[in-house]
């Protein structure tokens, strides 16, 4: 059995559902923690020195993917990985799929007791979003089918708790809990006024903000409309004050030097290269003399060995991430240079996850093996 937040516009599952994401759970652990490490031994015994032979040096990460995907044992485990994940929101779709309505309903009934919640029709859907599904989720996150529809935002947050294996926390919020500590201790003298969360979903990543910075006004932005009616309702049930707005982070209509605080998590590898540089001059723009823009994303690949980078192979080739290769191996100091910071104040780190450190979890339980959490980020000057 699953975590769960307790709120009734979180669907929930019947004996059978409930049984079938167990599978998809387990799954997807045997897969991670059994099954993908031995492929190593293949890279180290046959890849790696059959390409040294030939070409006189070591392969790079996508000459390990293009190599590792021609190995029966590689293939199936993609195959497998693939079915799985389809599996999973097959299984949340069923839930949503009879009990919509109903949460549409129990979230506008949840909704304008506390914070903000400001849609905008006019918002375009970035087309790095709507070329293909991603992660695989039919219709993405911005999909909507009914009026006043939340379903995206929570199957959301049910396929990340089933996939995270509850390792984030009964809110799914480890991350962000986690980050504004670190941003906390190692920016004492930052006093925030205005913190702003890009690419919110459903706030989950949003709200742990107002909790460490108590004084601060908190805001989430995000294009999808129905994860924002979740991610306000979510924030009223939990009694957590915080201000939701549908925009786009490439062109924000906040006034310069608005923010002492800009953060996001998994954001940048969702965009695209001609999105995140106006991305990151936006950040340049709004944020404070003083303040902090950190972004939390899986390692760039420059912290990583070829063979651990290659294995983002199978996310960018069949999870619907294109982007992915191309920003964890760019180098983000750089960008951010050109973007307006000053290179000496730019950083990157790992995070240690309070949630993990406090229940003292296994980190071999969960797919993605975390006990942290990689940040890079920039201070601007005084």
């Amino acid at each position: 059995m699953l975590p769960l937040p307790d709120y009734d516009f979180l669907p929930t599952g019947t004996h059978d559902e409930e049984a079938r994401e167990g599978f998809c759970r387990e799954l997807a652990v045997k897969l991670a923690a059994d099954i993908r490490p031995p492929l190593q031994q293949a890279f180290e015994s046959k890849i790696k020195p059959a390409f040294l032979a030939q070409h006189g040096r070591d392969p790079n990460f996508r000459e390990i993917a293009k190599e590792m995907r021609v190995l029966p044992e590689t293939r199936a485990w993609y195959r497998m990985r693939t079915d799985n994940q389809d599996r999973m929101y097959a299984v949340s779709g069923d839930m949503i799929g009879r009990q919509n309505k109903i949460l549409a309903q129990h979230a506008k009934r949840a909704s304008g007791t506390i914070g903000s919640l400001s849609l905008d029709p006019s918002v375009d859907m970035p087309r790095y979003l709507t070329s293909s599904d991603i992660h695989r989720k039919p219709g993405g996150y911005h999909l909507e089918t009914i009026p006043d529809d939340v379903a995206p935002g929570a199957q959301y947050e049910r396929t990340i708790a089933v996939h995270n294996m509850g390792s984030q926390g009964v809110n799914n919020d480890d991350p962000a809990r986690s980050l504004a500590c670190w941003i906390k201790e190692t920016f004492p003298g930052l006093n925030p006024s205005n913190i702003i969360d890009l690419g919110c979903t459903i706030g989950n990543n949003t709200l742990p903000y107002k909790e460490v910075f108590p004084d601060a006004e908190v805001h989430g932005i995000d294009v999808s409309a129905p994860c924002l009616r979740y991610a306000h309702a979510r924030a009223c049930a939990l009694g957590i004050d915080a201000q939701f707005h549908q925009m786009n982070a490439e062109s924000m209509p906040f006034k310069d030097e608005t923010f002492d605080i800009i953060v996001s998590r998994i954001l940048l590898h969702e965009t695209s290269a001609k999105a995140l540089p106006k991305i990151i001059r936006e950040c340049f723009r709004l944020l404070k003399p003083g303040g902090v823009m950190l972004h939390c994303d899986a390692p760039q690949f420059d912290s990583l060995t070829p063979y651990q980078a290659s294995l983002r192979d199978w996310d960018a080739t069949c999870n619907n991430e294109p982007f992915m290769l191309k920003v964890y191996d760019m180098s983000l100091e750089d960008l951010y240079q050109k973007c307006g910071f000053n290179r000496d104040r730019t950083f990157k780190h790992f995070v240690p996850g309070l949630f993990i450190k406090e229940q003292s979890i296994d980190p071999n339980a969960t797919p993605g093996f975390s006990q942290s959490y990689f940040i890079t980020g920039a201070s601007k000057e005084p």
